[in-house]
C-alpha cells in the first residue's frame, strides 16, 4: 500500500533525526519484547513504524475501504492505537526531529479528519471501554469513518 507521507518523512529525516528515532525503537521495542519468548529484532509500534500504519489506515478510508473485503472494528480500534503511539513519540522526541515528524503528522491527521466526523466517540465507546468510560478522550477516538467498512 502507498505511503507517500511517510516516504517523504524518511527522506527527509537527517542522521540525527534517524539515530533520534532508532533510539526511540530500541526503548518500545525492549517494552515489546518482555516476557516473550522469541524476542523481535524489530519493534511493532516504533516511530515509523506506527506513521506509517497510520497513513495505511487514513488511505484505506479515503478509498472506500474498497481493498478491505473485511475490515472489523477491533481492527480500526487497533490502528487508532498507531496514533496513540505517535503521540507518545511526539512528546519524547528532540525538537528538530519533532518537528519534521508533526509536520507529516499534521498532514495525516488533516485527511484523517476529512473521511471522519465528530459523534463525540458514540459509535466507538459501543466497542472500546476506556472511551466509554471517559478515560479515552484524545479527538481521534472521538471520530468515526463516513462510510464503514463490511465487517464493522
Amino acid at each position: 500500500m502507498n505511503t507517500d507521507e511517510t516516504e517523504r518523512l524518511v527522506r527527509a529525516l537527517t542522521v540525527e533525526d534517524r539515530e533520534a528515532i532508532g533510539l526511540l525503537d530500541l526503548q518500545v521495542l525492549a517494552r515489546e519484547n518482555a516476557g516473550r519468548r522469541s524476542p523481535e529484532t524489530e519493534p511493532i509500534k516504533g516511530v515509523l513504524q506506527s506513521v506509517r500504519r497510520w497513513e495505511i489506515l487514513i488511505r484505506r478510508i479515503e478509498e472506500g475501504w474498497r481493498r478491505q473485503d473485511y475490515y472489523m472494528v477491533y481492527e480500526y480500534l487497533n490502528d487508532l492505537t498507531y496514533r496513540n503511539a505517535i503521540e507518545e513519540f511526539l512528546g519524547a522526541m528532540r525538537a528538530g526531529t519533532r518537528t519534521k515528524i508533526a509536520r507529516c503528522v499534521g498532514r495525516l491527521d488533516a485527511r484523517f479528519r476529512a473521511v471522519t466526523y465528530e459523534d463525540g466517540g458514540a459509535e466507538l465507546s459501543r466497542y472500546w471501554r476506556p472511551l466509554a468510560e471517559g478515560r479515552e478522550v484524545r479527538w481521534w477516538w472521538t471520530r468515526r469513518p463516513i462510510d464503514l467498512p463490511s465487517g464493522w
